[in-house]
């Protein structure tokens, strides 16, 4: 049986299974703690809850072993029964953890998102840039299979010209270091990036005097951004192909925006966002959250590491 005492004492199969070190489980406990806690006593003094706090069952699994429980889950992206298994609980409590604590990450998660302020006048060029270091703001989408659905209208909207599958797609916006600062509600794959970065409203977050680039999907993005820098790539048609002043500034632009392709990967490393989405695509906002509650602190203490030495 999987316990944290006797995974955490070989390291790597810890990470292997969890997708994160023992140091970095003990600093998410930490964040996670304060949160599970809060949400824990609004759950428990609901009005329609009949016993009164330390009433009823006790939980099977202390809050350290529901995150473990969680970690493995999102990593390895198993059935509730294997999971159960691996734990010894039944696959009922293997599902009522992982969603209060998918609750709990996902706040966590959101708690890692947005821009710090611009600025103030006046201030010198190193201190503007310790202060406000965000000079890009990469755009892009990723897509992840869904099962298709019985209902029609729903796998239509659903199915992805580009993708040639059903599939449930998020965008994400990150920094030159790829820190991701702002991530949009999930859509169904037939949504067009251009429509969805419209949609999302991440246009008036953004702050002014930040360059924002994203990939071909995203011409005309500059009517959004009136009061921005737009860098999309140049886009051949059979009339008009591209010269080679035009395909040298493309490839510049690749390597720049590399970085957003870099972040999504880190998100791909778990299989729960791999792999076909077994579950109902209402869950699937809660678990990009989750597993950025991990991914984005992980490049923000990358990046300051980095910023000191």
């Amino acid at each position: 049986m999987i316990t944290f005492e006797n995974l955490s004492k070989k390291p790597s199969t810890f990470k292997g299974f969890t997708g994160v070190s023992v140091a970095e489980f003990g600093e998410l406990l930490e964040k996670v703690t304060p949160v599970w806690e809060k949400q824990e006593r609004r759950r428990l003094s609901r009005p329609k809850r009949q016993r009164a706090i330390g009433g009823g069952r006790k939980p099977k699994m202390g809050l350290r072993a529901q995150l473990l429980l969680t970690l493995v889950w999102l990593r390895l992206y198993l059935t509730t029964e294997a999971l159960g298994y691996l734990f010894g609980v039944d696959k009922s409590t293997v599902s009522r953890y992982t969603r209060r604590m998918l609750a709990v990450l996902r706040e966590v998660g959101a708690a890692t998102l947005g821009w710090s302020e611009p600025p103030k006048r006046g201030k010198s060029i190193a201190q503007a840039r310790e202060e406000h270091p965000d000079l890009f703001a990469f755009v892009d989408a990723t897509e992840q299979p869904v099962r298709r659905s019985k209902d029609y209208e729903t796998q239509k909207k659903h199915y992805s010209g580009k993708k040639k599958r059903h599939t449930r797609k998020v965008q994400v916006v990150v920094n030159e270091n790829g820190v991701v600062r702002d991530v949009s509600r999930s859509v169904p794959g037939s949504v067009h990036d251009r429509c969805l970065f419209t949609k999302s409203g991440v246009a008036s977050k953004i702050p002014k005097g930040i360059v924002v680039g994203g990939d071909a999907g995203y011409q005309g993005i500059q009517n959004d951004l009136p009061d921005h820098s737009v860098i999309v790539p140049f886009k051949k048609s059979k009339k008009h192909p591209l010269n080679e002043e035009q395909k040298l500034l493309n490839q510049e632009f690749s390597r720049g925006r590399i970085v957003v392709e870099n972040t999504i990967g880190a998100f791909k490393h778990f299989k729960v966002l791999a792999e076909v989405f077994r579950h109902a695509v209402d869950l699937w906002d809660d678990v990009f959250r989750a597993v950025l509650a991990i991914v984005n602190p992980r490049i923000q203490k990358r990046v300051s590491i980095a910023g000191t030495a």
